[in-house]
């Protein structure tokens, strides 16, 4: 199909043309009616591309060694030829499983190739010296399934060397679902330096999608604001370069295509591509996450603030303009709850059977979430797994113990070494009991099964209490330490009077995991999702203004109602994390450039 979008032939009541913005949803529901049969069918009579393209070169006997996959060649009218390097034996072929891919109207945006193999690392590095992208992207993992996906072609740490090229790392930034490294490569008796960003997506499951778009999102908007186009194209592989390359080649080409015509057709992108580099887009699972993963762009929106601009949105997101029935915090929050899990229709039946371990039966923990009780039948705890900014799993927010649930409150912590423990209610509340009291007084030792509780001191700050807690497993004789941090002005409604408190808390408990190996935070609540949901919320947004200078507390809501549907159940308290975030970068004389903090 052309960019004009005028229609391809397609399936019976079905069609590939172009779709306005505004009707997007509703074409992605009816493809998605009926357990998807119309995708299916979409996706069955894709133009696979290959008609009309020679594949001799890749094929011949010296050449298919070094295809990942004996299916997956290059075109003849689009190969990369790499030049000979005089004087290098090991760089005398011309041949590399790689192509030119455009982007929307941008004609060689993209370099497309395979994750190299232990034979073509040195031309690896020959193709990226030749092309000098200023960008990788990397959507595979080195070891997937006990399986080599990618030959790793970066050192851990200082130099290492590939044929006559030097490669070291420069920096490198861990986050929970994608690593940026920096590297710099050198050729031997060349006096010039390639430095290049490696942007490496660590969540996407070979051969299947991520469970979700927003991480996927996420990143593309961090490359995006990384990426220059004059200083060169992108080079992008995963393993064998045309699945998860060709879904992330196709989501860049349809939102270039949304920003410039306002149009969507992920059909005919993907047709085009293939017409550059064959099977570009390798599974209707990829072909269906492409359509949802735009959808939820389009529906969202840009919802990311600068740093510097973060007090002057807030006033204006507060403010009902003329001619809008509502504030843009309301219009956010309300689509928010459109495109998040309703906490009513979560699936849990593992958390109903075992009702009497619930403090209430309000925001229940999914399966697909919820902490396991190692060695216990039943295994059941009425607590999450949540990622935050720079770790999967950053969190485990569980509720309130009740007296017969505390044993199995200390055995989470002691087994999953949580070295902090955020408490966000005082133990009666509304004059109700609202927690077990799971600690002893200062001073004192207290037991739950057979985990034994030493409180060695407590210091009072304002709004909270920090307690050193040590717990003692009397079946192993191992101890583990802790500390608790209970916040003591946060009530029931979400509302902090204090929200420096939270700031403050937040970061006491960063010094904490630095000194005991980034392990999880332990957070609880009477209901897991209003001042727990907040205070992940919160720490999450900081971490990644931090490191991006970008304040996005929309997408960083939505990425933990996935875990904890729910989470943040007012536009009350959705408000209140722009201010917790506001109060924080306040403590600091200057945050416009607040990724150098």
């Amino acid at each position: 199909m052309s960019e004009g979008g005028e229609a391809s032939e397609g399936v019976e009541g079905v069609n590939y043309a172009a779709i306005p913005v505004t009707e997007f949803g509703a074409y992605v529901a009816d493809l998605h009616a009926g357990s998807n049969k119309k995708f299916k069918d979409l996706y069955k009579n894709l133009d696979s591309g290959e008609r009309g393209h020679p594949v001799i070169i890749s094929v011949t006997p010296e050449n298919k060694l070094n295809n990942r996959f004996g299916n997956i060649a290059v075109y003849d009218d689009n190969l990369i030829i790499l030049d000979p390097i005089p004087g290098q034996e090991d760089c005398q072929s011309d041949y590399i499983n790689a192509c030119y891919v455009d982007g929307y109207k941008k004609p060689k945006k993209f370099i497309a190739t395979q994750g190299p193999l232990p034979g073509t690392l040195v031309d690896f590095w020959r193709l990226m010296w030749q092309e000098r992208p200023p960008i990788i992207i990397m959507l595979t993992n080195v070891m997937e399934n006990n399986k080599i996906k990618c030959e790793q072609y970066w050192p851990e740490s200082g130099k290492k060397q590939f044929g006559p090229f030097t490669v070291a790392i420069t920096d490198q930034q861990i986050l929970a679902d994608y690593t940026v490294r920096t590297l710099e490569a050198s050729l031997d008796g060349d006096r010039r330096v390639l430095r290049v960003k490696l942007f490496h997506f660590t969540a996407w499951p070979d051969h299947g999608v991520p469970d979700y778009a927003t991480p996927i999102l996420g990143f593309h908007r961090r490359v995006k604001s990384q990426h220059k186009p004059s200083k060169g194209p992108i080079l992008i592989h995963c393993s064998a370069g045309v699945g998860r390359t060709g879904t992330y080649i196709a989501i860049d080409n349809v939102l270039d295509q949304i920003s410039v015509d306002g149009l969507i057709d992920i059909s005919g992108t993907i047709i085009k591509s293939r017409n550059q580099r064959m099977k570009l887009v390798q599974t209707q699972d990829q072909y269906v996450f492409i359509h949802d993963a735009i959808l939820e762009s389009v529906t969202c929106g840009d919802t990311q603030i600068s740093a510097g601009d973060l007090r002057r949105q807030i006033q204006k997101m507060s403010s009902v303009l003329p001619g809008k029935p509502i504030s843009d915090f309301q219009y956010q929050f309300q689509i928010l709850e459109q495109v998040t899990p309703n906490p009513k229709e979560v699936r849990s039946p593992i958390a109903v059977k075992n009702a009497a371990r619930n403090r209430n039966m309000d925001y229940l923990p999914p399966e697909t979430s919820r902490v396991i009780l190692k060695g216990e039948q039943p295994d059941y705890i009425h607590a999450v797994f949540a990622h935050g900014y720079k770790h999967q799993k950053a969190y485990i927010i569980a509720q309130n113990p009740l007296d017969s649930t505390v044993r199995n409150f200390w055995k989470v912590i002691f087994e999953r070494k949580c070295a902090a423990v955020v408490m966000l209610t005082p133990l009666s509340e509304n004059g109700k009991e609202a927690c077990s009291q799971y600690w002893p007084e200062s001073g004192n030792v207290t037991s739950f099964g057979e985990f034994t509780i030493d409180n060695l001191g407590e210091e009072t700050n304002t709004g909270f209490v920090m307690r050193q807690l040590s717990v003692l497993n009397e079946k192993t004789q191992k101890a583990h330490q802790l500390t608790q941090f209970h916040i003591t002005n946060w009530n029931s409604s979400g509302k902090c009077e204090n929200l420096k408190t939270v700031t403050d808390v937040n970061e006491e408990v960063i010094k904490v995991q630095r000194r005991t190996g980034n392990n999880p935070v332990l957070v609880h609540c009477n209901d897991t999702a209003t001042r727990s949901g907040m205070y992940c919320s919160v720490g999450t947004t900081i971490d990644r203004c931090k490191t991006e200078g970008v304040v996005d507390v929309f997408q960083v809501v939505k990425a933990l109602r996935v875990h904890k549907p729910g989470a943040v159940p007012s536009v009350d308290n959705y408000k209140d994390l722009f201010d917790a975030t506001l109060v924080y970068l306040d403590s600091f004389d200057n945050y416009a450039n607040f990724q150098d903090i």
